[in-house]
Formats: C-alpha cells, structure tokens, sequence
C-alpha cells in the first residue's frame, strides 16, 4: 500500500521501465538521474551493499565516463557492440520487496487522488515524450492497453484533460496522448514530481 508521494513516484517509474526477476526487482534506463533516484530509494531501504549494478557500455567509451553513484560494490561492466549510449540497470534481490510493488502495481486503479500526479510523473519520466515547447505532443507509452486506459481514468478523476489513447500494431504499443489544449497544463501538474519536465521547464524558451 502506498504511504507517500516518493512511493508512488517510484512506482510509476518501475511500471513504465521496471526490472523484475523471481526474487530480484530494480530499474533499467540511459538516464543516469533517473537511475540514481531509483538508488537513492534502494539504499533508503538496503545497505549499499546488497544493490548491484550493471552499465552496458558502447565499445567506443570508457568506463570512466560513469558518474558516481554511492554504489561502490558489486559494479559489472558488459561492453555493447550495437549499442550508442550507456545503459544501466541497477537492482536489489529482495523477494518482499518485489512483492510490495506487484501489489501496488495489482492495486493501481484504486490509487487514492493524491498520489495520482506523482505516480503519472514517474511513468512519463520512464517513457515520455513531450515537444520542446511543452504545449504540445504529450504521450506516455505502454505495452498493455488495460494499463493506458486505468492511467487515463485516473487523470480523468484529477481533471478533465482530453486525452485519448492509440493503438500501433506493428509496434504493439498504446500511447496515452493528452490533446496539445491541455498538455501544458499537465505538464505543469506533474512538474512538481518530474525530473525531466523540471529540465524541460529550465530551458530558453518562448512563450
């Protein structure tokens, strides 16, 4: 059960971009803060030592190119032909835990209001995309059209933002698309919780 606004955060961003074994549970991504604050949860609940951490590395760079983050054990380097970034992938074995959030995931549709913003925050940080002017070109994708649809009916409950939800086929994907009248309201609402709406919102911009 959800008891703050930083579960619901993380929860949002372990739907939109989770890892999960038999027992073993953390965050896969190319973002280096949204890893760290995945971490920072982690570590808030586990010694240092029980994390691991993975970074799968284009065989152009070099390790040293990865920033430090408070996890100095239990550190693997794999080395990606194909890949153009550094990816990572930071997890804890900890069946309880894993538990905890298949049950917050189970239990979403009935999220009370006041963890729908950050929670919604943590699935856009995970997979978004928004325009660089922030009023337009709001989507949040999913792999299950039942999992678009509950995160539509909770934004409904919160304020009518027009939002609808497609379908790609050959992608096998369903994006969420808030209408560009009210992305930018959106994007205001979950900027509170959003770390890369907070970089977006820092940028020269006109208005």
């Amino acid at each position: 059960m959800l008891t703050n606004k930083e579960d619901a955060y993380i929860l949002g961003l372990w739907c939109a971009d989770g890892y999960h074994r038999s027992s073993s549970i953390g965050l896969s991504n190319t973002d280096i803060s949204l890893i760290r604050r995945f971490s920072e949860y982690l570590i808030e609940r586990f010694p240092k030592e029980r994390l691991r951490l993975r970074s799968y590395i284009p065989v152009l760079l070099d390790k040293s190119m990865i920033e430090n983050l408070g996890i100095t054990d239990n550190v693997r380097f794999c080395s990606v032909r194909k890949a153009k970034q550094i990816s990572y992938h930071v997890y804890v074995n900890s069946r309880p835990l894993l538990r905890e959030f298949r049950e917050n995931r189970n239990n979403i549709v009935n999220m009370e209001s006041e963890f729908v913003m950050p929670y919604i925050a943590g699935r856009f940080d995970g997979d978004e995309s928004i325009g660089k002017d922030i009023k337009r070109d709001f989507r949040i994708s999913y792999a299950s059209k039942i999992e678009a649809g509950t995160d539509k009916s909770l934004l409904e409950k919160i304020y009518p933002y027009r939002i609808k939800i497609y379908c790609y086929q050959k992608a096998k994907t369903y994006v969420l698309y808030c209408s560009r009248m009210d992305s930018q309201k959106l994007a205001k609402d979950l900027f509170l919780y959003s770390i890369k709406l907070k970089r977006l919102f820092d940028l020269p911009r006109r208005d």
